[in-house]
């Protein structure tokens, strides 16, 4: 069966959604996650129709952009997927993969398929190297957040309210401590894992010119 028609009508449908979304989460942060599943699951396997439907279909139903409410952002992708004719097992397949790819600080969990272990890698890639940095700021400026204080260190334990409610709490550099850093470790499949360490490579780079430079040693 030819899927190809039903994914580009998809990825039309969510460029609309998603082009002017100014913190990161926008069409061309899905466009990247959408390629690198791709590519990850290349290399590991998995329904590649239904890994492409759901990281096209990942951030229209953020809990994150309805008032954390998780229920609320599953019924808005309800809708959505409703309007594109998708059919109802294929939607809650969708919303398993995509609910359970999420990130919920000490509360991660890992995804019972290979689709969600692939979908969770590619979205947590987007958060480490240049890009990660660029969106980690533009997110920080939206709630905003500080940028950074060297008074307030990283908080260490974050449960999953904490992550969802108190991100004001801490600074946007710190941010890199309390989530980004960890990401590669919790990666899921090889692939991801090689993106990670080069991505990583970068982000402890520019976090050590930024703290020298923050000190006036530069």
């Amino acid at each position: 069966m030819n899927h190809q028609p039903l994914i580009r009508k998809t990825a039309d449908y969510v460029r609309l959604k998603l082009e002017n979304e100014p913190t990161g989460h926008d069409w061309w942060h899905v466009e990247r996650v959408w390629k690198m599943a791709k590519i990850i699951q290349a290399k590991e396997g998995g329904d590649l129709f239904l890994i492409e439907l759901a990281a096209l279909l990942h951030d229209l139903g953020d809990y994150k952009q309805h008032e954390f409410n998780e229920i609320k952002g599953s019924l808005v992708l309800h809708g959505m997927m409703d309007v594109l004719g998708l059919e109802s097992d294929l939607q809650d397949k969708i919303i398993d993969i995509v609910s359970e790819a999420q990130y919920n600080a000490d509360e991660t969990i890992v995804p019972k398929t290979l689709e969600g272990k692939i979908l969770q890698d590619a979205d947590w890639l987007e958060a480490l190297g240049a890009v990660g940095i660029a969106r980690t700021f533009a997110t920080g400026g939206r709630i905003k957040r500080i940028i950074y204080d060297p008074k307030r260190k990283p908080r260490h334990k974050l449960t999953k309210d904490d992550y969802q409610h108190k991100k004001r709490e801490g600074t946007s550099f710190n941010y890199f401590y309390e989530k980004v850093l960890k990401l590669p470790g919790m990666m899921n499949t090889e692939t991801a894992k090689k993106f990670a360490v080069r991505r990583l490579g970068f982000l402890k780079m520019y976090m050590e010119e930024f703290l020298k430079e923050s000190a006036g040693e530069k």
